[in-house]
């Protein structure tokens, strides 16, 4: 029997659960989530792998519940490639993270209310090498620009399909459809890392295309 390594009542131990059988699974009838993709986004960066179709992490089925073609899933292994967690994130910096950005989006600048406003790591998790420290309530002003931004959902999720194209191809990816990278080149160096792609630092890129 396989144990779940989620916590119970959770969004990722639900998921497990229907797909620890390794077939395909409908995700608008079979997950407790309405949008079950942050969930499945984590569980990818968590070491476990998917089957991947195209550059989508899902396949169009029909769906007899549904009666209807829908976004399936599926599970391609119980063993997990990566163990790399994250570190304590206490809820009070997160408020500060906030109130520090205006919960406005980094890449569109506009404003997003409350907690939709999502706290995104600049360097993605796909791309740590250890696991995560954990982070001081205390830090200043420039340790928070230099580590997190704030992200709408939506951008949150392609920011996310970007790094990880990004690691498949070993081709950073263009914000915006805008090939221009103010560190680097489209080839990604481990030397440079995420500096000077748009995706690490929308606010910074902007600035220096707008130079341009």
């Amino acid at each position: 029997m396989v144990k779940n390594p989620y916590p119970e009542g959770t969004v990722k131990n639900q998921i497990f659960e229907k797909l620890k059988d390794l077939n395909w699974h409908c995700s608008q009838h079979e997950f407790s989530s309405s949008q079950p993709a942050k969930a499945l986004q984590i569980m990818r960066q968590e070491g476990f792998q998917f089957e991947k179709i195209g550059q989508n992490w899902e396949r169009r089925m029909f769906c007899k519940v549904c009666n209807k073609k829908t976004p399936h899933r599926k599970l391609i292994s119980l063993k997990r490639e990566r163990n790399l967690t994250r570190g304590n994130f206490p809820e009070k910096l997160k408020e500060r993270i906030r109130k520090y950005y205006g919960c406005r989006d980094e890449i569109t600048g506009g404003s997003i209310t409350g907690r939709t406003a999502e706290i995104d790591h600049r360097s993605p998790q796909i791309r740590w090498k250890e696991k995560e420290k954990d982070w001081d309530v205390n830090m200043n002003n420039e340790e928070i620009e230099k580590n997190f931004m704030i992200l709408s959902r939506e951008n949150n999720l392609l920011k996310s399909r970007a790094c990880e194209k990004c690691v498949k191809s070993g081709k950073r990816q263009a914000l915006l459809g805008i090939k221009f990278f103010y560190i680097g080149k489209e080839e990604y160096e481990d030397i440079i890392g995420c500096d000077g792609c748009g995706w690490h630092n929308p606010k910074k890129w902007k600035e220096e295309l707008n130079k341009k």
